[in-house]
C-alpha cells in the first residue's frame, strides 16, 4: 500500500503556484494568471483530498521494500533533461545535467543498497 501520495500533487501545485506569483513582474493577461492559477488550485485541492484519504487508512502491518517517493529518481531524471536540453545551450549545461545525474545515480544505489540490507535483516515483505 503506497502512503503519502499525496505529497507529490501539494508539491507540484505548490509550484505552479510560485509559477503564478512569478508572473506578475511581467504584467501578463488575466488569461494567464487564471489558466496557471486554476491548475495550482486544482492540483492543491486534489492533493488536499488525496491526503484526507491516506491519514484516515490504516498503516501496512509490516514495513514494505517499495519506497513511497524517491528523491534520487527525480534527482537523476532532472540530470538527464538538463544534460537533453543543454544540447541546444552549449557545454556548460550538459555537464551541469550530467552532475546532476550522477548525483541521482548515487542516490538510487543508496536506495538499492538500503533496500537489500532491509530484506536481508527480514523486517520487511
Amino acid at each position: 500500500m503506497i502512503r503519502r501520495a499525496a505529497i507529490v500533487l501539494l508539491a507540484w501545485g505548490a509550484w505552479l503556484g510560485l509559477f503564478t506569483a512569478v508572473q506578475a513582474p511581467f504584467h501578463p493577461h488575466v488569461i494567464e494568471y487564471t489558466l496557471l492559477g486554476a491548475a495550482s488550485a486544482a492540483t492543491l485541492l486534489a492533493g488536499a483530498v488525496l491526503w484526507a484519504i491516506d491519514v484516515r487508512r490504516p498503516g501496512p502491518a509490516r514495513r514494505l521494500a517499495i519506497p513511497d517517493s524517491s528523491v534520487a529518481t527525480a534527482t537523476f531524471v532532472t540530470g538527464l533533461a538538463l544534460a537533453l536540453v543543454g544540447a541546444g545551450f552549449g557545454l556548460w549545461l550538459i555537464l551541469i545535467g550530467v552532475g546532476v545525474a550522477a548525483l541521482g545515480a548515487g542516490g538510487l544505489v543508496r536506495e538499492e543498497r538500503a533496500r537489500r540490507r532491509a530484506l536481508r535483516e527480514g523486517e520487511t515483505r
